[in-house]
């Protein structure tokens, strides 16, 4: 097992030493000026070198995991958390990579401890260093997050306007998320009558998860971390707690709260429709107040609501409301009916908000207590593939739930493929826009390299070695009141 443990840890060196290369990143930070990778991040040659060996260090982790995955499938137990956080540490003082979101985070932190509403203004508002590395097409724009991370940034901005170290700070939060991912993954496994060495190397191991949230510093993490916790602390009777947590994880980003469709499970395993319609309500009711809690004592307030439509002014391909609104109104457009074009652009993105809805009251009403992980994946699932927008890392969002609701071969293979495209094709929604050519082409050479292992991986199946030792029951708890 060493063999992988060091190849994963070189990837992920030379993915940390390309960064200093391909991220973006204030013109004022030490990163900028930064001997020799200052140099070549300057020049198209230089990040299409850099872009090339980080591609190389990315499919070095891919290829480490795998090759973990297939002793764990063959009935060995490595310790798969150590691993991961070696494959991790390299990441912890890095440049944000693929995305930046991370350099937004600190810039709206920035505007609450300026005193501005970040729900009502956009960074700039704000001058200097703060404002260097944020997106231009988000610098007008109200933040779409919670209160807690926008509290949290607040507070951190009280301490210093480093953009860097602030960017740090948030990471440090996507770290507490990976962590309790970790913590609850073989809880939620053993209830749910998964191998828990099987899941761990699924989801805390996966190089998808370590990119995109150690890596990104994506607050999705920390809200996925909470929603897995608060399903956990409901599989041991606490449903009350599990509902304020989801809450908590609702004030980080809204998807968060889904994990009610689990807790209502918990609460009437053997009911009928009334009786989950009454526990889905009371847990609901309780998350609710959990999150308009959060944004009254951080004094943040609950204008985020008003602004969840702002990621959907990027139109990504992930999404097939985007889809088949994109479709649909070239081809209007070429027939001249420009209006109608405009408007079946909305139409077909609400058409597509009210499926997932209608498919998250079904799931919320029929589930048992067996199949509420799955319920809650296929329901963040949903809001990806039928929302407004959809990023490569919002497919983590259903990754635990999917991974403990015993999947079988065709899953379980389709969750690797996933998590392999949108590791080692993760430049794609970096700063390095506009060289597409260049990055599909050292993409598809490393894809080309790992595919192969990914075909070795088909030939063992995991459903057949699942033997958790004990199944706990949740406590037996009344359909109504606690």
């Amino acid at each position: 097992m060493r063999s992988p443990l060091v190849r994963g840890v070189v990837g992920s060196v030379v993915v940390a030493c390309t960064s200093l290369v391909t991220s973006v990143v204030p013109a004022s930070s030490w990163v900028a000026s930064f001997p020799v990778t200052g140099e070549l991040r300057g020049t198209l040659a230089g990040r299409m070198i850099a872009l090339a060996f980080m591609v190389v260090g990315l499919g070095l982790m891919a290829w480490a995991w795998l090759e973990v995955g297939r002793h764990v499938m063959a009935g060995q137990k490595p310790r798969l958390v150590r691993m991961a956080t070696y494959w991790s540490l390299p990441l912890l003082l890095i440049p944000p990579l693929f995305s930046r979101d991370a350099w937004s985070y600190a810039a709206q932190g920035a505007l609450v401890a300026k005193g501005f509403d970040p729900y009502a203004v956009g960074p700039a508002a704000l001058s200097g260093h703060i404002v260097e590395a944020v997106d231009p097409r988000w610098m007008e724009t109200p933040a779409p997050y919670g209160p807690l991370p926008l509290a949290y940034g607040g507070l951190m901005a009280h301490l210093t306007m480093n953009p860097y170290v602030l960017m740090l700070a948030h990471r440090l939060l996507a770290v507490i998320g990976i962590a309790l991912i970790a913590w609850t993954i073989p809880k939620l496994a053993v209830a749910c009558r998964v191998d828990p060495v099987f899941a761990t190397w699924l989801v805390v191991a996966n190089p998808m998860l370590l990119m995109h949230g150690i890596g990104a510093a994506h607050n999705d993490i920390l809200m996925l971390g909470l929603a897995c916790s608060a399903f956990a602390l409901a599989l041991t009777g606490h449903w009350g707690t599990a509902a304020v947590v989801a809450g908590i994880s609702a004030a980080v980003k809204l998807p968060g709260g889904l994990v009610v469709i689990a807790i209502a499970a918990v609460m009437s395993p053997m009911g009928g429709r009334l009786s989950r319609f009454a526990s889905l309500a009371l847990a609901g009711v309780v998350s609710v107040l959990a999150l308009v809690t959060v944004g009254a004592v951080t004094d943040v307030g609950a204008g985020w609501l008003n602004a969840l439509d702002v990621p959907g002014l990027v139109r990504s391909p992930f999404s097939i409301a985007n889809l088949v609104g994109d479709a649909t109104h070239g081809i209007l457009g070429l027939l001249g009916q420009d209006t109608a074009a405009e408007q079946s652009l909305e139409i077909v993105k609400l058409t597509g908000m009210l499926l997932a809805i209608t498919l998250i009251a079904v799931l919320s009403l029929r589930s048992s207590i067996h199949h509420a992980a799955r319920a809650v994946g296929i329901a963040l699932l949903a809001i990806v593939l039928l929302g407004p927008t959809a990023h490569d890392w919002y497919f983590l969002w259903c990754l635990p739930f999917l991974a403990v609701a015993r999947p079988g071969r065709r899953l379980v293979t389709s969750i690797i493929a996933v998590s392999l495209i949108f590791t080692i094709a993760a430049p794609l929604n970096s700063s390095l826009r506009g060289a597409t050519i260049p990055i599909l082409t050292t993409t598809a050479l490393v894809i080309a390299v790992v595919a192969p292992l990914l075909n070795r991986l088909r030939t063992l199946h995991p459903a057949a070695r699942v033997r958790p030792t004990a199944v706990p029951q949740p406590a037996p708890q009344p359909t109504v009141g606690a």
